[in-house]
């Protein structure tokens, strides 16, 4: 009986399979629980090994890459407002410039000494 390993997933590479992939699966996990990507939008996780045999097919080189399909980013719409200045330049803004705050910040009375 032969006492020698043979090659599986969690030798092959010097180990680093297994890591690489529980790595990837946490980024799998990390984007499914982020509140900014659609929930049942489907993810993958892809690992791909490449065996390369030497001619006299005697020994070999292998290699690998393990890839996350995620989820993207929703979609997100909102406004925004040109302005041109005086001097010609314009500047864009995420509030109207010209619509004055409702609720402005109101200035707290300082305490006075007695």
């Amino acid at each position: 009986m032969d006492a020698r390993e043979t090659m599986n997933l969690g030798n092959l590479c010097e180990g680093k399979i297994l890591g690489v992939a529980d790595d990837t699966i946490q980024k799998v996990l990390n984007n499914i629980a982020d509140l900014s990507t659609p929930a049942e939008q489907k993810r993958e996780v892809i690992i791909r090994l490449k065996f390369e045999p030497a001619e006299n097919r005697e020994l070999g080189t292998v290699s690998f890459t393990c890839e996350a399909k995620l989820a993207s980013v929703k979609p997100a719409k909102g406004n925004f407002f040109i302005a041109r200045r005086q001097d010609g330049s314009v500047r864009g803004y995420a509030r109207d410039p010209k619509q004055a705050e409702l609720f402005a910040a109101e200035k707290t009375p300082t305490a006075q000494p007695m």
